[in-house]
């Protein structure tokens, strides 16, 4: 994939993660990780369907997608954290490889519309994925 899907490393790179972080209230709560292989976790941490570890696999035509939308929206050129002094809203933290391009975005406070879409356009993507648990999770 020369790299488009995560960095010049072996097929098991991280290409995009997606984690969205507890509030004081029931929002939810979980952690996506889709590797350049179209191997995928999910890990539902609170207020979630699925709790726990769970597994599954990304198509390439959903990689393909994420990255397409990402370069739209500028992704790569968007500042490394939108936040600010209010402490009871959730985070959203994204993070996307695409060859050697690295980008992490904390964003919590004064996110900019886009990246607020981006988040929810991954989320109809990746949610749905048929995700098996493991272990204990079952």
């Amino acid at each position: 994939d020369d790299g488009r899907f995560g960095g010049p490393g072996p097929a098991d790179s991280l290409f995009f993660s997606l984690e969205r972080t507890p509030c004081f209230g029931m929002c939810p709560s979980y952690r996506i990780h889709v590797y350049r292989s179209g191997q995928a976790t999910w890990e539902g941490v609170g207020h979630v369907e699925k709790m726990g570890l769970h597994r599954g696999r990304i198509g390439r035509d959903t990689l393909e997608a994420l990255l397409n939308e990402a370069e739209r929206i500028g992704y790569f050129g968007l500042e490394d954290k939108y936040d600010g002094p209010v402490t009871d809203l959730p985070s959203t933290l994204y993070r996307m490889v695409s060859g050697e391009r690295d980008k992490a975005i904390t964003a919590r406070y004064k996110v900019p519309r886009e990246l607020k879409d981006f988040g929810r356009y991954a989320d109809s993507l990746l949610v749905p994925v048929p995700w098996r648990p493991v272990g204990a999770a079952r």
